[in-house]
């Protein structure tokens, strides 16, 4: 192999490797990444009585699409407290916490609500995600 076709190939797997990259990146802004199993996470964070932010939306809601780079921003740089993502569209727990619109965020201590917001204003998601009132 010579020095031209090595230094296109390195260049090709470059290009590869920037794209694969690029998109993970854009999948983590712009996707919910739900919890595997919701039910016995919020299960498991009642009997350890752990703070929980308890996330409902819904996949093609365009309400939902406007905050999720939100959404993903608090889940992230709080990654000390308790999340649990939930798709309406998977999932028949909307209807134990009374959801009726999306996206919903409700607060949860000892298992119990304590607050709820539904909406997108951008600036309210974000203060709430990053509440340490029941801390």
């Amino acid at each position: 192999m010579n020095i031209k076709q090595f230094t296109k190939e390195i260049g090709i797997f470059l290009m590869a490797l920037a794209i694969a990259v690029g998109s993970y990146i854009l999948w983590d802004l712009h996707t919910y990444h739900n919890t595997s199993n919701p039910k016995s996470e919020l299960a498991q964070a009642a009997k350890t009585k752990a703070d929980t932010n308890l996330i409902f939306h819904k996949t093609g809601c365009a309400d939902c699409k406007a905050v999720v780079k939100v959404v993903n921003r608090g889940i992230r740089e709080n990654a000390n407290s308790n999340y649990v993502v939930v798709d309406t569209k998977g999932s028949d727990l909307y209807k134990r916490y009374n959801v009726v619109s999306v996206p919903t965020i409700i607060k949860l201590h000892n298992g119990h609500e304590v607050s709820r917001y539904s909406g997108t204003n951008k600036a309210e998601i974000a203060n709430i995600l990053a509440d340490e009132a029941m801390r």
